[in-house]
Parts: C-alpha cells; structure tokens; sequence
C-alpha cells in the first residue's frame, strides 16, 4: 500500500507502506510492540492479499494476529511470523475467505519470551478496516500524454513583475513562486503572493485587474490560505526555530488587520507515532463552515491522514486539545453526512509505484455508501487536490507520471465518479512554476475545477473549468 499525503515538514511527507519498518530502538525494560503502517490500509477489496506487521523491538517475540469480518462472531487466530534479516518486526498474512462483508476487525497480542512480558496492539478496542464488497471499477488504461482538455476560461491574470518569485541556482534550494488561491462564494478569485506575504485578490468577470490587495503576516510563504466569514482570511505559518519551531493558524479581517493566532496542534518534526502538521499542510472549510486542516499520522495503518477542525463556523479558534478530540480519522467530512476516505494502493512486498486508487463514501452508521476503484497501466499518485462532492459526486485528482526518453511526463487526470464509473474524465497539464508543495488545483463553491499556471515568463494565469454540476 502506498498513500501519498499533501503534507510536508522538513521534507515533502510520504507515507510508503511497503517493506521499511519506522521504529525506532526500544529500550531493553520495555515492550512496547506497535503496527506497522504497511500491509493494510483503510480500503480493502476482495483478491487483496492483505499483511498485517507490527514491530515488537525484539526478536524475541511470539504472537498472533485475531482477525473476523463483520459477518463473524468470532475472531480467527492467525500466528504471526518473524521477517527476515535484522528486523524486529513480524508478519500474519489474512486468510482470502475472510475478505467478505464491509468491515475487517482484527487485533494482535505478542509475548517477549526473555521478559515474558504480553502486550496487547491496540491496548483496547480493535482496529479495522472497510471492505469494498461492490465497487464500481474505473478502468483508465494507459494515460496518453499530450492529450489534455482545452485551455479553460480565464478567470484571473497577473504580469510576472506583480507577484514574487525565487529563483534559485541548481542545487541552492527550490525554485517557486505564487502556489496557493482560493475562490470565493461570488467567484471572486484570491491568490496567495506567498514571498510578498500578500493577497491579490480579483473580482469576477474582471480577469485582468488585480481589485485590491490584503496584507498577511510574515513567514507565509509555502503555507496555505483559506476564506473565511464575515470576509476574513485565514492563513497558517511558521514561529519559534529549533525545536520549538511550530505552526500556527492566523485570521484576518478583511482588509489584513489580525482578529486572532491560535497554535495547532501536531508535531512539526515527523514523529511517526505523532499528528503530523506540516506547513503545507491544506486548509479546507467544511460542509457546516467549520475550518480544517490536513494533518497525518504516519505511524498508523495505512499511513491514515485526517482533517482536523481548527476554527468553528463562525470564526473563533479551537483549543489545541480540541483539535486533537475532534479529528476526524481517516477520512475527509463531505456534504450529507458523508465522509469520505482516500487510498492509493500497491500490494504488499510490491517494489512498484501506485496504478490503483480507491475511494469511498461512508455513511452516518460507518458503512460504506458507494467505493470506486480506479485502476490504470500508467503509474497513479494521489494529487494533493482536496476532493470535493459536486452533485453528489466525488471529484478527484490523481498524478500520471512517466519516465520516457524525453524525459519525466506528469499530467493530472480528473475525475467525477458516478454510480456507474466516471461521468467525467479529462487530462490537465502541470503548468504550476518549480517545486510547488500545496495544490494547484481546486474544486471552488461553484462545482468548478480552477487551476493555477504560473511562470517567471509569464506570470500567473488562473482558469476555470466546468463539471456540469453544483457542490
């Protein structure tokens, strides 16, 4: 399994469930076994050959892995083996007949033989995953490169010499310029000036005249922006240095003067058994108005990313133990109650890029509403786009990528998925400047998809596309 995750700390954050164990050494007192997030993620469909690993930090360990589906009244006791070479970590492979029904519950209990010490994972409960007993199967071949939609309608323009810019030498650090926007309910367009700490904003139908500016606060470049009400901005950035480094959450008015900064929670630096909060972590309002932010727990399986409400509907900020309590896990809060979970998938012991992605829509009880598996001969990445629901839809953004004599080909491929496959389908061409790390592409209140070009030649350019649909 591999999941692709839109965050990044001190590095552009990836989780690979795949082979490497994320522990860390254990001290000889303690045994402290955890599940390694490889082998299984949140979406599992039949003909998976599903894992389960943990690490106990001793190879001394014995123990098994109790596993049923929800069809089940009893747990099925799978013996968990020891992997090869100097790991520390140990492997059940599931039984194929118990992939049926909608949920995959399972828990693990390891002995160290020398300390005789038992440990439980988790320590109470269970975990799960969701089974995707009938999901509608989206089957995109090989991606044609070169084949993309027509230019969309301009909906905002800017000269080179009205945004900011860094331009590096090769191999002095990353070259980039303006790399985030939002859209408004009028369909006024916002963009983030990030190296100039500023908003340019346009109004509708006016595409080539920037209306007016809003000032931010320092430090924002690489972080996102966010509308917020009464007209208000919300922007996140970074404070302290060292270890004390941190990401905080700053509302402005409408006009740049400061109504709040509130401290999120998570951990900047990548602990693996921690909330990940980059500072390209997306910023995403909610259904109900409540504001989000993507955060990540690497050490989880899976990889689970989750949204974590930092700001109430109507303004005011969330206690960082709030934000903590109310994240939801893994999976994005959509439109009638729904929620949606996101998954690339490779199989286990698999050394290869994605060429699946899954989705699914669960309900109010937890039960999975409508799921897709998108498969393709041409390697597919989650693109850090942030779903959305247009009429009832989920709309998605996943990464063609290729290595061909002319080079590496990268083109974004969006889809609507329907109950019967994908309603639309076309390709966009990556024309974002340099290393961008926040999304180029996205899904504004209109049920339309806005991307974002941009070049030290030309400037900015941002385009609209239709979905034929409203969210």
């Amino acid at each position: 399994m591999k999941k692709a995750l839109a965050i990044a700390g001190l590095v552009s954050l990836s989780v690979v469930i795949g082979t490497t164990s994320l522990s860390a050494a254990r001290t000889a007192r303690k045994f402290s076994p955890h599940q390694e997030p490889r082998g299984i993620g949140n979406l599992v469909a039949r003909g998976d050959r599903v894992m389960f690993v943990y690490d106990a930090g001793v190879k001394s360990a014995t123990g098994a892995v109790y596993v049923r589906n929800d069809l089940q009244r009893r747990f099925v006791r799978v013996p968990l083996v020891r992997e090869r070479g100097p790991a520390t970590t140990y492997r059940a492979l599931v039984p194929a007949r118990l992939i049926r029904g909608h949920r995959l519950l399972y828990y693990a209990v390891l002995r160290d033989r020398k300390s005789r010490r038992t440990a439980r994972v988790p320590a109470a409960g269970r975990s799960s995953a969701w089974i995707l007993d009938r999901p509608v199967t989206v089957r995109l071949g090989t991606h044609v490169f070169g084949q993309t939609h027509a230019p969309g309608t301009v909906v905002a323009r800017a000269r080179a010499d009205q945004v900011g810019w860094q331009l590096s030498e090769p191999g002095q650090g990353p070259s980039f310029g303006p790399q985030s926007f939002a859209v408004g309910s009028d369909r006024s367009i916002w963009l983030h000036d990030s190296l100039n700490d500023r908003m340019l904003v346009w109004n509708a139908g006016a595409p080539d005249t920037i209306a007016r500016t809003v000032p931010l606060p320092a430090r924002t470049a690489d972080n996102d922006v966010a509308l917020g009400p009464a007209g208000s901005i919300y922007v996140t950035s970074g404070q302290g240095h060292g270890l004390g480094y941190h990401i905080v959450l700053s509302r402005l008015d409408s006009i740049g003067r400061p109504i709040w900064t509130s401290r999120l929670a998570g951990d900047f630096f990548g602990n693996a058994q921690s909330f990940v909060v980059g500072t390209n972590s997306s910023l995403r309002t909610g259904p109900d108005g409540t504001l989000h932010v993507l955060a990540a727990m690497a050490g989880l399986p899976g990889g689970e990313q989750g949204w974590m409400p930092v700001a109430a509907p109507g303004g005011t900020p969330y206690s960082r133990a709030e934000q903590l309590r109310r994240t939801h896990w893994p999976y994005q809060p959509v439109t009638g109650g729904l929620r949606l979970v996101s998954e690339s998938y490779v199989p286990p012991d698999t050394d290869t890029a994605p060429h699946e992605a899954r989705f699914a829509l669960v309900d109010r009880r937890g039960n999975v509403a409508r799921s897709w598996r998108v498969l393709s001969r041409t390697d597919l990445s989650m693109n850090p786009t942030t779903p959305e629901l247009v009429g009832g839809d989920p709309v998605v953004v996943l990464d063609a990528t290729a290595q061909s004599t002319s080079g590496f080909q990268w083109e974004y491929v969006v889809l609507r998925l329907s109950r019967t496959g994908a309603s639309e389908r076309f390709s966009l061409a990556r024309t974002v400047f340099g290393d961008n790390l926040l999304a180029d592409l996205r899904i504004g209140p209109d049920g339309a998809l806005y991307q974002l070009a941009s070049a030290p030649s030309f400037g900015v350019v941002i385009s609209r596309y239709s979905l034929e649909g409203r969210r």
